[in-house]
């Protein structure tokens, strides 16, 4: 019987709270895997040998072999295309990821056939952004009958520490234009431009940025207008970042050696928290409207416990074949949230 969960970057920050609260409910079926057998190793050690390590590099798809009985891929690295997703529907092994890469989401999407033809789940739209803000807003389209748009709203604790891959993509995408479809038209939108004002941890401003949930969104629900914008925990910092980018000033960040300088330094200040928040607000057509939200400290952390009911979801239902992401699966999307609260109690969370 297949019934091994194999967690890819496993001994991470984000997959070592996966790896260690699976354990729990599958004891010895959790195998923390990675290019460091000395990382998976001594996780493996710690949790009292209740995971397992192996030892495993993604970069050469095709050749890859992974543990016996393996059911169930978590993904909580980056991947630079879909080749290894599509190893693992034809192995017939579901998978789940927590990437908020665009691009990626949008080649793993291209294999919902083999998936449904392979009865294959991959599960898409898996942590914070996207993920909470998906089921938000889904949540609102499933209480305000003919909903038409919904503004999504995110603050990020400028504290929470990430992986340089992390940092260089926020870098890259404080100075990108995009695409978002508004009334079945395409439309550029600049990054940290179109400000709006709403309160979310305090009344403040937010800025367009470049998040996957708002594209996907589009696609997958009856919205005609979906818009994500961020703001930093520091609000100097929030209004400083818009100045720049007005100035065009942001394209310096683009630069790998202005990331290689400024990482270290994002990493060692102190400036702000690791507090996080989002919220969502749906309008349907005769302009009512519908706002929830989610508020905590740790965004790798819930990332983390949302791939953990996400994967617990699954084994509940496990023919969700197809590709589908987090908001098209979820039936009770306030009881799915509330869940995440035994992970952590102080997540606050507002939603009828």
């Amino acid at each position: 019987m297949k019934d091994n969960i194999v967690v890819i970057g496993g001994y991470g920050a984000v997959g070592g709270v996966i790896s260690r609260n699976l354990a729990h409910y599958f004891p010895g079926k959790v195998i923390v895997a990675g290019r460091s057998w000395d990382k998976a190793e001594q996780l493996a050690k710690k949790l009292e040998h209740k995971v397992l390590p192996y030892q495993l590099d993604i970069s050469d798809p095709e050749n890859i072999v992974l543990p016996a009985n393996t059911s169930l891929v978590i993904m909580c690295i980056d991947q630079d295309n879909a080749r290894f997703v599509a190893q693992c529907i034809e192995r017939g092994i579901h998978y789940i990821d927590i990437t908020a890469n665009q691009k990626l989401i949008t080649e793993i999407e291209l294999l919902d056939d083999k998936a449904k033809k392979n009865e294959v789940s991959v599960i898409l739209s898996v942590g914070l952004a996207p993920g909470i803000t998906n089921l938000l807003v889904q949540q609102g389209i499933n209480q305000l009958p003919e909903s038409i748009s919904a503004s999504i709203s995110m603050v990020l604790g400028l504290g929470e520490k990430h992986g340089d891959a992390a940092y260089r993509w926020t870098f890259d995408n404080i100075h990108s234009s995009y695409i978002l479809m508004q009334n079945d038209k395409p439309v550029t939108v600049k990054s940290f431009s179109i400000p709006e004002k709403t309160t979310l941890l305090g009344n403040r401003r937010f800025y367009s940025f470049n998040f996957s949930d708002q594209h996907t969104l589009s696609k997958t629900t009856q919205l005609k207008q979906v818009v994500t914008r961020m703001a930093f925990d520091s609000e100097w910092i929030t209004r400083g970042m818009a100045i720049l980018r007005k100035t065009g000033l942001t394209r310096l960040f683009r630069f790998k050696m202005i990331q290689n300088s400024l990482i270290p330094i994002f990493k060692k200040l102190g400036i702000g928290s690791d507090v996080f928040g989002v919220k969502a607000e749906v309008v349907n057509s005769k302009g009512m409207r519908y706002s929830c939200s989610l508020t905590g400290y740790g965004e790798g952390k819930v990332t983390a416990y949302c791939a953990i009911e996400t994967a617990l979801y699954l084994n509940d239902n496990p023919a969700l074949f197809g590709v589908k992401h987090s908001h098209q699966i979820i039936k009770n999307i306030p009881d799915f949230l509330q869940r995440l609260k035994k992970y952590d109690e102080t997540l606050q969370i507002s939603i009828d």
